[in-house]
């Protein structure tokens, strides 16, 4: 396993390319249209989620490594975003890595266990090749072998479903995130 120093250079020269290939573009890039299933069962589509900031992860349930923190994390800056009264302009989007575990019984479970408040939180899940492309399309490397390999990439999309900001700083510091979220809301 790499070091702390590995992972923190590896997280930067990641961030690196990601500001670098967002630059290039000169566009904006948009989020990837998509038909999941959430927690409940019912199905959600990327156009229904516009009109709100979105503050999208990528988790699987039996994850023990990054998984955890980045749930508690977002589950305190939407503590905060509530605190705030920003809940009803946005919402937190977690797509899982392991659909083949994740259905949304896993997945109300899992909300449970972190007390996420459903009211303004989608888990979403869905068919292997549906949860692969719309993965692929937002950017994080996730491999499934044995177990699967994945980064902390927590994505922003603003209200028109442009994607502000992709960032992948493990800690996820909910002071500037929520900073993060209050420029995008204006």
């Amino acid at each position: 396993m790499a070091g702390g120093g590995d992972v923190r250079a590896l997280a930067a020269a990641l961030a690196g390319l990601l500001l670098l290939s967002a630059c290039s573009r000169g566009q904006a890039e948009m989020m990837p249209t998509f038909e999941l299933v959430d927690q409940t069962g019912a199905v959600v589509k990327s156009e229904t989620l516009r009109g709100r900031v979105l503050v999208v992860s990528f988790v699987f349930t039996t994850c023990a490594e990054a998984c955890p923190l980045i749930t508690a994390q977002l589950a305190r800056t939407q503590s905060r975003v509530r605190t705030e009264k920003l809940d009803g302009r946005v919402n937190f989007v977690s797509i899982t890595l392991d659909p083949a575990t994740d259905r949304p019984e896993v997945l109300r479970r899992y909300a449970d266990a972190y007390g996420l408040d459903l009211a303004s939180w989608h888990l979403l899940t869905g068919a292997s090749d549906d949860v692969g492309r719309v993965v692929r399309a937002f950017g994080p490397n996730a491999t499934a072998r044995e177990r699967i390999v994945h980064g902390s990439l927590v994505v922003l999309v603003d209200e028109k479903g442009r994607i502000a900001e992709r960032r992948t700083d493990l800690e996820l510091d909910p002071d500037r995130l929520l900073g993060s979220l209050r420029k995008l809301l204006g």
